[in-house]
Formats: structure tokens, sequence, C-alpha cells
């Protein structure tokens, strides 16, 4: 569709004190601060990785040295995607616009992929306990049933019950999570430091974690959560009200690459005298593994994903 002047009279009638454009308050960047940002020149970027070794083995003098193969580990594959926005104008609409409305279009969509950007990234974690959407051990992210390359009892980093965000259940979370270990069944010292929540649950993350004392109680026990978290309550994860992750931003796989970054355009056409803008962008982005991360759906029900 073009823009033309028949569309947008208002803009070409003199008298209005203000038309408002897309001029709202951006979000800021939540993307960055959970991810690792990447840069790629390749179309797909591929990670994997290999087990360490189980414990030692007992051995007698003159006894044989016990030997243990490492194991391969799955491969994951981050192929980025094209994504693109542009618009049509004509030069007359260029031309006659009395309230330069038409002009700041082109930023406008530098907004629009800002906003993509984050809603993305969102949704891998509003995607978090959907099986449509499964990582390289073939799993969801948060999922009950993590394998082990060993062959060991599966791992879990999901509530089975959807504990609710309280501070009892902060440090059963907690708890879970510190039970993380890799795929020889060795504990690896995971340690949450960040609380990421939707916007629903601000008030109560920021309770639990930020006041002096403990919360609801007559007693003026300190509360030892207080500057251990980070919390992060993010807009675009709205995929839930209730849901709500535990991350440890020193071992998650969380990645994002940039194979091409947004890059604006302009033309015209000689014989319509149209003038043409666009933006362009490639990326991918998605986990290479599931530890660092914990998460509940926070629903009360049972979840066996």
């Amino acid at each position: 569709m073009t823009t033309l002047r028949a569309n947008f009279g208002d803009l070409l009638t003199p008298g209005f004190r203000k038309i408002f454009d897309d001029n709202f308050k951006e979000v800021p960047s939540t993307m960055e601060k959970l991810f690792h940002v990447n840069t790629s020149d390749k179309d797909t970027e591929k990670d994997s990785a290999v087990t360490g070794f189980g414990y030692p083995v007992l051995t007698p003098e003159g006894g044989n040295t016990d030997y243990e193969d490492p194991i391969q580990m799955y491969d994951v594959t981050y192929t980025h995607v094209k994504y693109t926005k542009g618009f049509k104008v004509s030069r007359e609409m260029w031309e006659d616009d009395l309230y330069n409305i038409i002009k700041k279009k082109p930023a406008a969509l530098g907004r629009s992929f800002r906003r993509w950007q984050e809603r993305s990234a969102a949704l891998i974690f509003n995607r978090a306990f959907n099986s449509s959407y499964l990582g390289g051990d073939s799993q969801e992210l948060i999922s009950t049933v993590h394998p082990r390359a060993d062959g060991g009892t599966a791992q879990s980093n999901a509530s089975a019950t959807g504990i609710t965000l309280t501070e009892a259940n902060l440090e059963t979370a907690i708890n879970a999570m510190r039970d993380q270990r890799d795929d020889k069944g060795m504990f690896i010292d995971v340690m949450p430091d960040t609380l990421l929540v939707p916007i629903q649950l601000r008030k109560t993350a920021r309770l639990i974690t930020e006041s002096p004392y403990r919360q609801g109680t007559a007693d003026n026990d300190s509360n030892i959560y207080k500057g251990e978290f980070k919390v992060i309550d993010w807009l675009f994860m709205d995929g839930s009200a209730t849901q709500w992750f535990l991350i440890d931003s020193s071992q998650h796989e969380l990645n994002w690459f940039w194979r091409v970054k947004p890059e604006f355009k302009q033309d015209d056409s000689f014989d319509t005298d149209m003038a043409l803008y666009k933006a362009r962008a490639r990326w991918s982005n998605g986990w290479s593994d599931w530890r660092g991360f914990w998460g509940s759906r926070g629903d009360g029900a049972a979840y066996a994903g």
C-alpha cells in the first residue's frame, strides 16, 4: 500500500494544534541484559559440547587405572532469519505534509525493529514450557525430564507443581537449581543471581528480594535475599502473568547472533515519483544448554514437560 495524499487529508489541512504520531516512550532493551550477544559471518552458527568425567575410582597398589570415555553431547544450530519492513510514499505526500509526520516515518521503522527484537527475545521465555519449541536435547527449555548424555537419571529445571512466587518457594527454587549437574552427574555450582518475572509479579518479586526484613512476619528477621538478585520485569514476557524464572548469568547459554544488524535504505521510483523506505535485519536466538535456568509456570498446576 502506498501513502498517498487522498488517505491523509488531515496532514494537508492547516489549523490542527497537534497531530499525534508514534511518539510513545520506548521500552528499554532487556534482551541485552539476558542474552550473550554475538555477531556471525555465516548463515548458521553451531554449538556442541563434550562431557567431563565422573569421580575417580579407588585403585589398589599395582591395580589398573580406571579409564572413562567422554561423551559427545547434542548439537544446537542457530539459523539466522531475515526480517523486513518498509513503506512507500508519493512525492506529493512528502512535499505537502504540513506537520512533518511523514518525514518521521523512517525513524519509526527503527522503533518497529527494536520492538521486534525484544519480542523475539522474550518468546524464548514465553515458550519455555511449550513442547512445540525444543532445544538440542529434544526438551523444552524448562523441563522435568532433561536427559543425561551418560544415560543417568533425567534432570529437572522446572517446578513439577507450578509453585507460585513466594519467599518459601523462592528458597525451594534456589535449592532445586543448585542441584543441577552435568551430564556425568557432577555438581556444577549453579547459583541464581537473576529473578525474571512478568510485570504482574514485579511487586511480589521486589518485596521478597529488596525488603530489609522478611515479608509477612512479625519478627525482625533479616531478609537473606536482599541484594542477592537482580529483578527483571519484562513487558514483552506476556505469555503468562504467573510464570517466573531464576537465571545464573555466569552459567546460562542463552545466545543471540547478529548476522546483519538493522540497516535502512531509501530509493525512488523514476516513473512514479514514489519514495521507497526499507529496513532489513538478520538474526537468530535460542539456548545451547538448559543449565543455568529454572522455571515455574506459577499456576499451581502439575507440569510434566
